[in-house]
């Protein structure tokens, strides 16, 4: 929600109705999916509830398995160490650990960058270190990002490595932006290069031309030429399209592919449309 200082007068805003509509978002689509993530956001004009906390609300307002994300960049070692022992109490199973797109803090307008605990291997260990002192509870599944683009890089691999060493059970990728065949090949790659455990792969589908220029500006995101044109003529119907071939493209790799995550944009009736 919106910063105070940037609040309307008068403007008011009833949190209960958000979660409202997002229990009744993941009630349309637990048919389909086997667990529900909260990514990691990074807009320092906007207040964030603590995903951890909105994981737990979730959890207790669903049936369903609720992934929150918490991000290095955003806590010292304090408040890491105070969020997931949150998420253990409150019963959560799986927890997505990433460092986090750093904020321009040249701005003046941004948070600052914490990065007290730097690397994601180093605050799984310490989970994992915490987890044998707590009694009765389960082990927690991480989940943490593998970036394929780099996979060739011996020091990503290295980075990786030392990740899924360290107690991470599943990487999650970056979105698919290209030939489903050349990304599987890097997917081999992988395996070929020591990575072990599961791969889950991202679908993002785009509504316009201009949805996906603004991505492309606001992380780095590359996309073809080719892709651009066909929203720019096609629209968000080519941008389902789109999503919905490479979707298919991995679920029919299942000796590669482990499964795909698909962002709803906030629009749960995309993720039927690209699923049927």
């Amino acid at each position: 929600m919106p910063a105070p200082g940037s609040i309307r007068a008068g403007q008011r805003i009833d949190l209960s109705v958000r979660f409202d509509r997002i229990v009744e978002n993941i009630g349309q689509l637990e048919a389909l999916a086997d667990a529900f993530s909260l990514p990691e956001l990074r807009d320092g004009a906007r207040i964030h509830l603590n995903s951890v906390s909105v994981a737990a609300e979730l959890k207790r307002r669903t049936t369903s398995s609720i992934i929150p994300t918490i991000t290095l960049r955003d806590s010292n070692r304090q408040n890491l160490l105070g969020t997931i022992s949150f998420a253990i109490f409150s019963g959560i199973e799986n927890v997505q650990i990433v460092r986090g797109d750093p904020y321009n803090t040249n701005s003046g307008l941004e948070p600052k960058n914490v990065y007290d605990i730097s690397k994601i291997a180093a605050f799984v260990t310490i989970i994992r270190d915490l987890e044998t002192h707590l009694s009765n509870v389960q082990k927690t599944c991480i989940l943490a990002p593998l970036n394929l683009t780099k996979i060739s890089d011996p020091n990503y691999v290295r980075i990786a490595r030392q990740r899924e060493v360290a107690g991470v059970d599943i990487f999650v990728t970056e979105s698919l932006f290209e030939d489903t065949s050349k990304y599987l090949d890097r997917v081999v790659l992988a395996r070929e290069k020591g990575i072990k455990i599961p791969i889950i792969h991202n679908i993002f589908p785009f509504r316009s031309y201009e949805d996906a220029v603004s991505c492309v500006e606001k992380f780095g995101w590359k996309i073809s030429e080719e892709e651009l044109q066909g929203l720019k003529s096609g629209g968000a119907k080519y941008g389902i399209e789109t999503a919905r071939k490479r979707y298919f493209e991995l679920i029919d790799r299942k000796e590669v592919s482990q499964g795909a995550c698909i962002s709803t944009r906030g629009n749960t009736e995309i993720v039927r449309q690209i699923v049927y």
